[in-house]
């Protein structure tokens, strides 16, 4: 348990896509936005975990040669650039109009479905994500993997519940800043922007790097 929970806070707590995609989805949904980004998460997580469960050594040869992780990093990439391009256009709006109206400013309003959708691209398409269950939490896997089905449940509903309550404490926040008023909104998302810009920037380097290497 210890363990699950020291390990988990490397991943769930550090600063990502994830992370700020909460934030921008909890301005328009609340709390509950962060907790269909968590859903979405999930619902690619689950199946992975258990998967590197049964075919731990095979898998890992797998993922790790270069064009798959190339693949990942190039789809993500172009993800993150149009999530940051719609994030700009929308601070631009309220800045412009100087007002604050989902419906009059024609903001990028999620969907549930929409905000599920952002917590399975970000963490099916993430190398890193895909990467970091490889090696930083492959002991959890592999210590659980000595009790069973039993094990890795006890395991993993340990290590989820951070991630749904960390989502959903940035979705409040999100939500919180939009109550203060339309500038400090719109100055948030173009922080977001940037920062899903400088995510982006960086696996898109990293991509040129791997072609090259």
């Amino acid at each position: 348990m210890s363990l699950t929970l020291a390990i988990t806070l490397s991943g769930a707590l550090s600063p990502g896509p994830l992370s700020a995609s909460a934030i921008v989805t909890g301005a328009s949904m609340g709390l509950f936005g962060g907790l269909l980004i968590a859903l979405g998460h999930m619902i690619v997580e689950l199946p992975y975990v258990t998967m590197l469960y049964k075919l731990i050594n095979q898998f890992r040869k797998f993922l790790m040669k270069m064009k798959i992780k190339l693949i990942l990093n190039v789809i993500v990439t172009f993800f993150l650039a149009y999530f940051s391009y719609l994030l700009i256009k929308d601070s631009m709006n309220i800045f412009q109009s100087g007002a604050f109206s989902f419906t009059e400013l024609n903001l990028t309003v999620l969907n549930p479905l929409e905000a599920v959708g952002i917590g399975v691209i970000l963490t099916g398409f993430n190398a890193y994500f895909l990467t970091w269950w490889l090696t930083v939490g492959y002991p959890l896997i592999e210590e659980s993997a000595k009790y069973g089905v039993r094990g890795l449940s006890v395991m993993y509903v340990s290590h989820v519940w951070m991630d749904y309550a960390w989502l959903a404490l940035l979705a409040s926040g999100g939500n919180a800043i939009k109550l203060l008023g339309s500038m400090p909104y719109a100055l948030l998302l173009l922080i977001i922007a940037l920062m899903l810009m400088v995510f982006a920037t960086k696996i898109g380097l990293d991509t040129i790097k791997m072609v090259f290497k």
